[in-house]
């Protein structure tokens, strides 16, 4: 674990997030919001510590463990936020290209069925196979990973639709576009900060009330990643479960999205990630911040 960034406002690492959880002060953080790596779609190192390279119970296993860890950690009114998408068994951009023909021997179900990067060139498909899940099936990992942290104790206070009005192309024509992600909340108490005005729209009677589940949002179009926040959903989350000066964390920083939205609204941040790429970004954000424009596409409905 390397101290990429350290003063009373951000904490920025380098390295695993196991690692940083050694670290994390106990019971301060108020909200963690993140999102690792989704299993069998993106590759951004060559880390074998990098989530997502697992077989499937694997990644369940490593995500539940950090998530009820990170849930331990953090106030005893404090909330527990991660974005999701599933997979499909047997479909995805490939994680594997840089694999070696020994790590399909010895990990079967990453075998892509001959098509390796050195025979085929073949840098678009991921073939992951599982002994019960077949090809073409969606895998369910987001919910199998809620549940287990509900058998584990938590409490699973809400789950919300992330709706992208501008998915990825997608050529298949016998079932719906791909198109939204998942945002579960979790927490440990039944009592929890929450400003729900933070999470409100106002209704055809002039009242303010909650917002529905489904929060139609673009991704943010300011940076060159392939897998960036909503600001706009973030933001909510963020405003809705803290205060100002309240600690945050984030395990899996990426492109600094909640780094900004924490800059912007005099929230704390902790974070950590084990691309060093991505960690730089982060450095640049701290040190000549830009506050992040907000698009949002939410309509009462």
């Amino acid at each position: 674990m390397k101290e990429i960034h350290l003063d009373d406002k951000v904490k920025l690492y380098y390295g695993d997030v196991f690692e940083c959880l050694e670290i994390l002060p106990k019971n301060t953080i108020q909200t963690i919001i993140t999102s690792p790596t989704y299993w069998g779609k993106r590759q951004f190192t060559n880390d074998e510590r990098e989530f997502g390279k697992e077989s499937l119970e694997q990644y369940i296993h490593r995500c539940v463990s950090l998530f009820s860890n990170l849930l331990d950690l953090i106030k005893e009114n404090g909330s527990l936020f991660f974005i999701m998408q599933d997979s499909r068994m047997g479909s995805g951009i490939s994680r594997t290209q840089h694999f070696s023909d020994k790590f399909f021997r010895e990990h079967p179900s990453w075998k892509r069925n001959g098509n390796s990067k050195e025979v085929h060139g073949n840098r678009s498909k991921v073939t992951a196979h599982h002994n019960i899940i077949k090809n073409t099936s969606w895998c369910g990992i987001p919910f199998k990973i809620a549940n287990e942290l509900v058998d584990k104790g938590y409490i699973w206070r809400d789950y919300i639709i992330w709706e992208k009005p501008n998915p990825m192309p997608d050529k298949i024509v016998n079932r719906v576009r791909q198109s939204a992600e998942y945002v579960f909340h979790f927490v440990k108490n039944k009592s929890y900060k929450y400003n729900p005005k933070e999470i409100s729209v106002i209704g055809k009677s002039g009242r303010p009330r909650p917002m529905n589940q489904v929060w139609t949002e673009a991704p943010n179009p300011e940076v060159s990643h392939s897998a960036t926040f909503s600001p706009v959903v973030v933001e909510r989350l963020l405003k809705a479960t803290t205060d100002i000066g309240d600690w945050v964390f984030d395990p899996f920083v990426g492109s600094g999205t909640l780094l900004k939205l924490c800059l912007k609204n005099d929230r704390r941040f902790i974070g950590c990630d084990i691309n060093s790429e991505f960690t730089r970004v982060c450095k640049r954000i701290i040190t000549s911040y830009q506050p992040l424009r907000i698009y949002s596409h939410l309509s009462d409905h």
